[in-house]
Parts: structure tokens; C-alpha cells; sequence
């Protein structure tokens, strides 16, 4: 008779944790219109990180903003701000998600759990 191996984590408990560090998608508001940034971990594991390490910087902006946003809103962006500002939003988006993620390659987000 085999030994039965009880996991130290199942995905039940897994799924139960992901709620502590809950982050909701970045939005951002110009001219009576909200401009929302996909949700990271609404991705996958892939995207996600593609995300996050294209909103931190490496890339053109006018690139980033075309590559995660809506046609129409990247399109409405690019049209409103400018360079500055559209890096500034960039930043603003980064810490959003950092805030709740951590940051990519340095070290673990605070948990709750």
C-alpha cells in the first residue's frame, strides 16, 4: 500500500490567497472619458508580465499605449497628450500595479495573507 502525499497547497488554497493582493485595472480619466489599462492578472502569466515590464519603461510610449489599450482609446490618447504626459501616465500605471504586485525581478508584494 502506497503512502497518499497530502500537498502542502492546493489550488482551492491557492485561488483563496489571490484575493488578498487584489488589484484592480488602472483607469484614467480625460476630457468626460475613462481610459482603462488591462488588468495584469487578468492576463496570462506571459501578458501579464509583458505588461508590467512594458509600462515600466524600455519601449516607446506611442508603442506601449498601442500595444495595451483599445484601438479607439490608444488612438484618443496618443491625440491628448503629450510626450511628458504620456510617460508620466505610463509611470502612474506602473506603480498602480506594483503597488498590489511588487515589481518585477525585485523581491516579493506584501501580502495579507
Amino acid at each position: 500500500m502506497a503512502d497518499k502525499i497530502t500537498p502542502t497547497l492546493t489550488l482551492a488554497a491557492l485561488n483563496n490567497l489571490d484575493g488578498a493582493a487584489e488589484v484592480t485595472p488602472f483607469t484614467f480619466g480625460i476630457n468626460n472619458r475613462v481610459i482603462t489599462f488591462p488588468d495584469p492578472l487578468g492576463l496570462s502569466p506571459e501578458a501579464g508580465e509583458d505588461l508590467l515590464q512594458d509600462l515600466s519603461g524600455g519601449k516607446r510610449a506611442t508603442e506601449v499605449i498601442s500595444k495595451w489599450l483599445s484601438e479607439e482609446d490608444a488612438a484618443f490618447v496618443t491625440k491628448h497628450l503629450s510626450l511628458r504626459q504620456m510617460l508620466l501616465l505610463m509611470r502612474k500605471a506602473s506603480e498602480h500595479y506594483e503597488a498590489s504586485l511588487g515589481s518585477l525581478g525585485e523581491g516579493h508584494a506584501s501580502t495579507t495573507a
